[in-house]
């Protein structure tokens, strides 16, 4: 790979020869190929067993685990993912190994149910293993501020499944106006991309000293204005997928200092390779190709310096923002058949034509955020409405929280799930029901169809069909 010559100047002076040395020789050598299992969807069994489509009928198995993430699995070469029906099904995520990291950092760091923010989230992988990794009871919103990323998060988060969720489309301001407060945030910075060199060629060619520069400001005005709406004692995770020390070292320095903050460890095994801090002594986490399984990527976790008080404060404020909510939830409940839908007690709300139904103990939260943020999906989407029916949404089919016995099913088989997925017609058992019929695939839902006896009108997502060819 040929690297820009101020990279390679600044990196090895950075690094030293040895480090630069296999950096460099890890990057001429082809990027492994890792999954992570989604555990409210797959079972052990599933996980041990599970292979993955490859060209001309081959299946491609697994190989090791990721040390640090135990939902985590490297493949022996690259499947073609989207001729898989159970990545559609939500029952993996396609994410690079070192990537998977925040999933030990949460379990290291939140072992209570919390309020945390993905601020810069999209697509999706770090927002998923955060999900899988948190405290059940706890509420995540996760953000993409550019439009056309953030569908795709959210299409990601739906697949995922998990209703404790708020997708949106803010920027950093949005939140600091919102008066929501968190105990944990995940800054996953826009950055220089450094570490994506080997997986992406546009990374090599845009990059240059000014943009580095450029992107060290970025993140330390992100960092700045999302500050406020940090709960004092709560957790900053910065992330960056690059090796320069501007963008992570000085930044996580620049925080400390000027912010308030006390830089955590987060204790590793040797065994994992994790390179510490290459500038100054701040309990870092670095992953460098030729050293860890995976791309570049830099991580710290810092403690947000401040009184209890100021905590206390801040909860009892937002007790009374819920209070004051609660007070003006809409009480125009959907009859007792969509509730029946759902394997808990949840609240419903009409967004347009479009009925929503969030967690009980998240409904004031969910209510304060629509006044500050552009949401794209909350909770679980039931259905929209038509005339006088409710036509299920294909986030209810993909929600953990349908109940199993809602819908009846119809079990496709491979070639079948793979046409429902392209949109194309189904032909559904002459003894189906008449109605909206939930289409799986080995047990796992895909979405929905309407039967009309003579044909079954395909429900899936137009925006989400595949478009390769069969």
């Amino acid at each position: 790979m040929t690297l820009p010559k101020s990279f390679e100047d600044y990196t090895l002076q950075l690094m030293g020869a040895e480090r630069f040395t296999r950096l460099c020789q890890a990057l001429d050598t082809p990027s492994p190929v890792s999954i992570r299992f989604n555990p409210f969807k797959t079972t052990n069994e599933e996980r041990q067993s599970m292979t993955f489509p490859g060209h001309d009928g081959e299946r491609i198995k697994q190989t090791d685990k990721v040390s640090w993430c135990n939902e985590g699995h490297y493949l022996e070469s690259r499947p073609v993912f989207t001729l898989d029906p159970l990545l559609h099904a939500g029952a993996y995520y396609v994410q690079e190994a070192s990537s998977m990291f925040i999933d030990h950092v949460i379990r290291e760091y939140v072992t209570e149910p919390v309020k945390m923010l993905d601020l810069c989230a999209a697509p999706g992988g770090k927002t998923t293993a955060v999900r899988a990794a948190l405290p059940e009871g706890s509420l995540l919103f996760c953000n993409e501020p550019v439009k056309f990323r953030a569908n795709i998060l959210s299409e990601n988060m739906q697949k995922f499944g998990h209703p404790e969720v708020i997708v949106t489309n803010n920027y950093p301001k949005d939140y600091a106006r919102s008066g929501l407060r968190f105990d944990v945030i995940l800054a996953d910075v826009p950055c220089s991309g450094e570490g994506m060199f080997r997986k992406d060629e546009d990374a090599v060619r845009l990059w240059s000293p000014q943009n580095v520069e450029k992107c060290r400001d970025l993140q330390r005005e992100i960092i700045e204005t999302i500050w406020p709406c940090l709960n004092a004692g709560g957790i900053l995770i910065y992330s960056t997928c690059t090796y320069n020390a501007k963008e992570d070292e000085e930044n996580i320095a620049w925080i400390a200092a000027n912010l308030g903050a006390d830089v955590l460890k987060v204790p590793v095994e040797d065994g994992w390779n994790i390179t510490g801090p290459l500038v100054g002594n701040n309990p870092v986490c670095r992953f460098l190709p030729g050293y860890t399984m995976g791309e570049g990527l830099f991580m710290a976790v810092l403690r947000k310096r401040g009184e209890q008080e100021e905590a206390k404060e801040n909860k009892v404020r937002e007790a009374r923002q819920r209070k004051k909510e609660k007070g003006k939830q809409d009480h125009q409940q959907p009859t007792t058949a969509y509730q029946q839908w759902l394997k808990e007690p949840v609240n419903f709300h009409w967004v347009a034509d479009r009925l929503v139904a969030m967690p009980q103990q998240w409904d004031a939260y969910y209510l304060q955020a629509t006044k500050y943020l552009h949401i794209l999906h909350a909770g679980i989407t039931i259905g929209t409405a038509k005339g006088k029916d409710l036509v299920p949404d294909e986030s209810l089919a993909l929600s953990t929280a349908l109940s199993t016995e809602a819908f009846p099913r119809w079990e496709a088989d491979y070639h079948e799930a793979l046409q429902y997925l392209h949109r194309e017609a189904v032909a559904l058992p002459a003894e189906m029901p008449k109605g909206y019929v939930l289409v799986t695939y080995q047990g796992h839902p895909l979405g929905f169809v309407k039967n009309l006896g003579s044909r079954a009108n395909n429900l899936y997502p137009k925006e989400w069909k595949i478009k390769i060819a069969l």
